[in-house]
């Protein structure tokens, strides 16, 4: 029988037992310790997620960039969120073609507000978002109370080492003044404990077929 599960939902299907299975040990025999890292049985995004969830972030898988569009709407009306923050030209351009509001500064109705910002490079080994001066400003990533980021799958590799070439391919010499490293959710009150919320729309930009621009 011919098998009619879609890209998205084969993806979706592994993030999930992914998850469900972080903490099994499905390798014994070997050395944990030592610094190899290797994926036999499942793909950078599935690696990625399940160590940017267990720190505490949120992942949106999206099938393409009119999938992003769905569900940051949907995010956006279950969050309760009236306004984006958003820097990157491209990605704001992009909101504003969207008719979604846009603002920016922090103060104006901080509790509707929440930033969106695009991530340079992603690394699967640790779920961590490489952040620029050049896309993204600083004050959005440390004072927004709720964190949004678009990342292409086209920018994820396996380490920091990757992240960096990634970059370089970019911007080549001239890097940016700026660069932020970022893994989850951090605390906003030391006090209190209170959480920054922090959730990646994962979108998968090399499926060309189903793409819609």
């Amino acid at each position: 029988m011919e098998d009619i599960t879609t890209p998205r939902e084969k993806i979706l299907k592994k993030v999930r037992a992914g998850l469900l299975n972080k903490f099994a040990a499905h390798f014994p025999d070997v050395e944990m310790e030592t610094d190899i890292f290797h994926y036999p049985d499942e793909d950078h995004a599935v690696s990625f997620a399940k160590h940017f969830t267990s720190m505490g972030g949120g992942f949106i898988y999206c099938h393409n960039n009119f999938d992003f569009h769905e569900n940051l709407i949907i995010w956006m009306e279950k969050k309760g969120i009236k306004q984006l923050l958003v820097s990157d030209p491209d990605l704001r351009r992009e909101i504003d073609n969207l008719g979604l509001p846009l603002s920016d500064k922090l103060e104006d109705h901080p509790d509707q507000s929440a930033a969106l910002v695009a991530a340079e490079a992603l690394t699967a080994r640790n779920g961590g978002l490489l952040f620029s001066s050049a896309t993204t400003q600083r004050d959005y990533l440390a004072g927004a109370p709720i964190v949004a980021v678009y990342g292409k799958l086209s920018k994820m590799g396996d380490d920091m080492r990757q992240a960096w070439v990634t970059l370089k391919n970019r911007y080549g010499e001239k890097l940016p003044s700026l660069i932020t490293f970022v893994q989850g959710p951090v605390k906003e009150n030391n006090a209190t404990g209170a959480r920054k919320e922090l959730v990646l729309f994962l979108v998968n930009d090399q499926n060309k077929r189903s793409d819609i621009q």
